[in-house]
């Protein structure tokens, strides 16, 4: 169960949480293109270096900052922004980089829940809760914004084989990695599970190539070595 001392820690873990869900999706409602808004997003171990020194006190080292580098050059050559003929309206632009602040303070957050001692299962469906109570609670603030019902409506009359997909993709997409991660962050920093996130692109082409046969170009494969050398150097003492 989650302890009384740490409820007010979860309300605003998943007002964290809803935030960042709202601001990457508004995102690329507004037009944004997805190249640019997975780059603002991944901009995430850039904040967590930062608010980690803040919030967690811990130290930025010249190992980090390297990291960082390294790992923002890989997104580069993976994601290729600079190919977009247009960047979509200045408020998806600036949705999609408080996205990426507020997925730092998602890893910071799950940081102190393990320095709190809270078992990482209750730290999963606690943040799953909390998330769903806050985007419930902003979904009127949302409607009034986006007229579009087909990105806004809620309705329980989706088929029954919806269901399963969605339960599926909670179980593959949320629960697993969620508790892998939130384990894995009670013994290691902050900024260093931030850059280590950065995998996620690279394995996310990976499989795109095994199960869609989408092309690997030579940007993608510089791209990924860069940003596995960049959790080389942040991972080895």
């Amino acid at each position: 169960m989650i302890k009384k001392k740490m409820l007010f820690f979860f309300i605003i873990y998943g007002l964290i949480g809803a935030i960042a869900v709202l601001t990457q999706y508004i995102g690329i409602v507004l037009g944004v293109p997805v190249a640019i808004v997975s780059f603002l997003l991944y901009s995430q171990p850039i904040w967590t270096v930062f608010f980690g020194k803040i919030l967690l006190k811990e130290h930025i080292t010249s190992r980090k900052i390297l990291s960082v580098a390294i790992a923002v050059i890989g997104l580069l050559c993976l994601l290729k922004p600079w190919d977009i003929k247009s960047a979509g309206p200045l408020e998806g632009i600036i949705s999609a980089l408080i996205a990426g602040i507020f997925i730092s303070l998602w890893v910071i957050w799950g940081r102190k829940s393990g320095l709190n001692k809270q078992h990482y299962i209750t730290t999963t469906f606690g943040f799953a809760a909390f998330s769903l109570a806050w985007l419930l609670l902003l979904w009127p603030v949302l409607n009034y914004f986006i007229k579009d019902q087909s990105i806004v409506r809620l309705s329980l009359g989706f088929p029954s084989h919806y269901w399963i997909y969605f339960a599926l993709f909670a179980l593959i997409s949320g629960v697993i990695p969620h508790s892998l991660f939130y384990k894995g962050v009670k013994h290691i920093h902050a900024s260093v599970a931030g850059i280590l996130l950065l995998l996620e692109p690279v394995s996310a082409t990976v499989l795109a190539a095994i199960i869609f046969s989408q092309s690997i170009g030579l940007n993608v494969i510089l791209g990924g070595v860069l940003i596995i050398l960049s959790n080389y150097f942040v991972t080895k003492k």
